[in-house]
């Protein structure tokens, strides 16, 4: 009886020995090489390329508004005006003492000429000439102030005064925003900072309305980075040919940073444990070895390695659960 037991034991152990010695069939290749291309995918949000509120320097009645809300107006183009007839009644009022004045310091002047007259009173005509100048000048900037003209080409926004509204120094009639040039604003994680150069491009993606990958260019790096986001902000630049692109929209970026040739695998083929991640290798004795790997990009079930693997390596990407390290093998 112990002699059978004992054959047993030993039967056992051979069959364990002999399968532990057959190889174990897995799928394995060597990984590709491809052109990969780094790209930063992040939110942004659109700003008018300039922005400002129409405001009065002055308080008076509105007189008359020239523009209608939401349309386009040109450089200089007048926008508002304030009444003015006070200023005009002066300015009138003005130019005819300084007609006056002239015709006076003309006639001293002629008498200058024969010796009839004294050089003081020569000089104090001219000076009263040169005062009355200054005055109509003076009311002349003053009847500016109260025509409001546009500052660059846009956009009106909603006025919030009417005709006839009295309107103080800072109360803001409108808006006016240049739309047909864009400013993109978006904030890039640190550790992009020394990967972005003026005038690198992007592409801009909106809702399904808009066209998709609109062209746009950066413009500003900001040099400094938040301490609290640990990002830095950056304004790029897009035509609005159309004008369907609207400021405080968000959008999408995506902003290439060159292309590079990597090493990539089936992405199954990654044993990830502990926060370290590893490939089965398959060395020239149809041995496992086990080596580990610091991984890129994924996409469409593959995945890049960017160091811990050389070309020639036979990587394991089917059988995995069925190996160890020192396992024998037979690749399909």
């Amino acid at each position: 009886m112990k002699l059978n037991f004992l054959n047993f034991f030993i039967l056992l152990a051979f069959s364990s020995f002999a399968q532990s010695q057959t190889p174990i069939l897995i799928g394995a290749k060597k990984p590709e090489t491809k052109e990969l291309s780094d790209n930063i995918k992040i939110p942004g949000t659109v700003l008018a390329n300039e922005s400002i509120q129409i405001t009065s320097v002055v308080s008076e009645k509105i007189y008359k508004i020239h523009f209608k809300e939401g349309s386009f107006v040109e450089k200089d183009e007048l926008l508002v005006e304030l009444y003015n007839d006070e200023e005009k009644a002066v300015l009138d009022q003005v130019y005819a003492e300084y007609e006056e004045a002239e015709i006076n310091y003309n006639r001293a002047l002629k008498l200058s000429e024969k010796g009839n007259i004294s050089k003081s009173i020569l000089d104090n005509r001219l000076m009263q000439k040169k005062k009355l100048n200054a005055r109509i000048n003076e009311i002349k900037a003053k009847l500016d102030d109260l025509k409001i003209k546009a500052p660059f080409d846009g956009y009106t926004g909603i006025k919030n005064f009417s005709v006839g509204s009295f309107i103080m120094p800072g109360d803001v009639i409108a808006e006016l925003h240049d739309i047909n040039t864009l400013k993109i604003q978006a904030f890039i994680p640190e550790i992009f900072s020394n990967r972005l150069e003026i005038n690198d491009f992007f592409f801009l993606e909106a809702d399904t309305n808009i066209p998709k990958n609109i062209k746009g260019k950066i413009t500003v790096i900001d040099p400094i980075i938040n301490k609290s986001t640990r990002s830095f902000r950056v304004l790029g630049q897009i035509t609005n040919t159309k004008s369907k692109i609207k400021p405080g929209m968000m959008v999408n970026l995506t902003i290439p940073l060159g292309k590079r040739s990597s090493l990539i695998v089936r992405e199954n083929s990654i044993i990830n444990q502990d926060d370290i991640s590893s490939v089965y290798i398959v060395n020239n004795n149809s041995k496992i070895i086990k080596k580990k790997v610091e991984i890129g990009l994924k996409f469409d079930g593959m995945i890049e390695i960017l160091s811990g693997l050389n070309p020639n390596d036979i990587v394991v990407y089917e059988g995995i659960n069925k190996i160890k390290e020192g396992s024998s093998v037979k690749v399909k």
